[in-house]
């Protein structure tokens, strides 16, 4: 865009500027010239950017067809324990139905699928404990919606368990041994046609489901695991003995609609000293340690506001942001041993109640949702950062004017929270590596 240059214009520049530099609202560093060619721009380095924590009180897990499983103290932010329920269905048709065979147990298993994801180090044992319900997984509305927060009674004895590393085993099934005499009983009612397995509702009023987690010992990862709709879950292994033994297997699936995970946190740094649990909040990062916190498993995401964006405004009758980038440094411990930054993350908008509006994305005929475009400085650590064109929410937002409520949301970018971790620490202004609002104005 070619601008025209009158004196006019540039004493008014001139005004815009002294009055911006000395406005008690605006902690603002100048950049040493200016990114364009047009005296009429105005760069701002570090323009006033505030950061704040939002916790939901919940969130859904259910129906993801992902089982998180596991217990891990991570420094920053506490202990972490996850558990998974699910209502196993009965087999379609029963086999041993009219058999007139010897019938012999062999095996009861738990199979499972790791995904390849990890909260923790993925290259320690997990000690897999299994329970079975006491409950029914239902909701009282029948609405089949499952929460972090959600849990069932169970036996605290359990019918399974066993140690197994999952590294390098992503999506190859694992087997976990079950009870043999909960395997033998389940082979009687199939072989005698039992009241308990001619239907569905019979047989989850009799075996109500299983609760899946991990010792705190052994243990000291989240394991997320897959389960397609056609998983075998349970699986029974018997031999016929006919003219020659012939192994079987009758298979056990899940009920989609009611398997869910169950993710709590219980904060051990003082930094969440204003963390309640099974409560939404909003918390500034002035009231945690100068930092703000995204973690997938917490349901937690960044929220960025610009309280002073609106004196831009009122400080002179024309002003047009030409470009804006935030630019997100992750505090060093987001990517210490054993974690990783996320390779991508979403920027959403959202207003004073707090709901995901739209997500960001990049301008142009065909507009690609905007995922940080992460640099890595894997030399010193220095100069890793995300950064988001926000060109159109700050400009749209300073139009707005004093009704403007709108905000962002840095948001993980998975399909679904429990499903694996993402996990970024942010520090404010207040703090080294700030978070960083690049602003380029034009003022007339």
């Amino acid at each position: 865009m070619t601008f025209h240059k009158h004196p006019l214009n540039y004493f008014c520049l001139f005004v815009l500027t002294l009055t911006l530099a000395s406005c008690d609202k605006v902690d603002i560093t100048f950049g040493a010239t200016p990114s364009t060619s047009d005296p009429n721009i105005t760069y701002f380095d570090n323009y006033k950017t505030d950061i704040a924590t939002y916790k939901p009180d919940s969130f859904i897990t259910s129906g993801h067809q992902v089982l998180s499983i596991g217990y891990h103290y991570d420094s920053v932010f506490g202990v972490v324990k996850a558990g998974s329920y699910t209502q196993i269905n009965l087999p379609a048709t029963n086999p041993l139905l009219n058999v007139t065979e010897t019938i012999l147990f062999d095996s009861l298993q738990l199979l499972i699928k790791p995904s390849g994801e990890f909260y923790g180090d993925s290259t320690k044992p997990v000690k897999i404990n299994v329970f079975r319900l006491t409950q029914n997984i239902r909701t009282d509305d029948n609405s089949d919606t499952y929460y972090n927060t959600t849990a069932f009674n169970y036996n605290p004895v359990m019918i399974g368990q066993q140690t197994i590393n999952l590294n390098s085993k992503s999506g190859t099934a694992v087997s976990v041994k079950l009870s043999d005499a909960l395997g033998q009983e389940l082979l009687s009612k199939f072989k005698s046609n039992d009241l308990d397995i001619t239907t569905q509702e019979n047989f989850i009023n009799y075996f109500k489901g299983i609760y899946i987690t991990t010792d705190s010992v052994v243990t000291n990862s989240l394991a997320y695991f897959t389960s397609d709709a056609d998983s075998v879950m349970l699986r029974l292994n018997y031999h016929q003995n006919g003219t020659s033994p012939q192994a079987k297997t009758l298979d056990f699936r899940y009920e989609i609609a009611k398997q869910f995970n169950t993710i709590g946190f219980r904060f051990t740094n003082s930094n969440f000293s204003s963390f309640i649990n099974k409560k939404t909040q909003v918390i500034t990062s002035t009231t945690s340690g100068n930092q703000s916190f995204l973690n997938s498993n917490l349901g937690a995401c960044i929220k960025v506001s610009f309280p002073t964006l609106l004196s831009l405004k009122e400080l002179h009758p024309y002003v047009k942001v030409v470009k804006a980038i935030l630019v997100i440094k992750p505090d060093a411990r987001s990517s210490s041993y054993p974690y990783h930054l996320p390779q991508t993350l979403n920027m959403y908008g959202t207003d004073q109640g707090n709901e995901l509006l739209s997500a960001v994305y990049d301008d142009g005929t065909n507009p690609a949702l905007q995922t940080g475009n992460l640099i890595v400085d894997n030399l010193y650590n220095e100069n890793t950062y995300y950064s988001f064109d926000i060109t159109k929410f700050i400009d749209t937002k300073i139009s707005e004017g004093q009704s403007s409520t709108s905000a962002l949301f840095l948001y993980p970018s998975l399909g679904y929270q429990d499903g694996g971790l993402q996990r970024l620490i942010v520090n404010d202004q207040n703090n080294n590596k700030p978070i960083q609002l690049k602003l380029y104005v034009l003022g007339l």
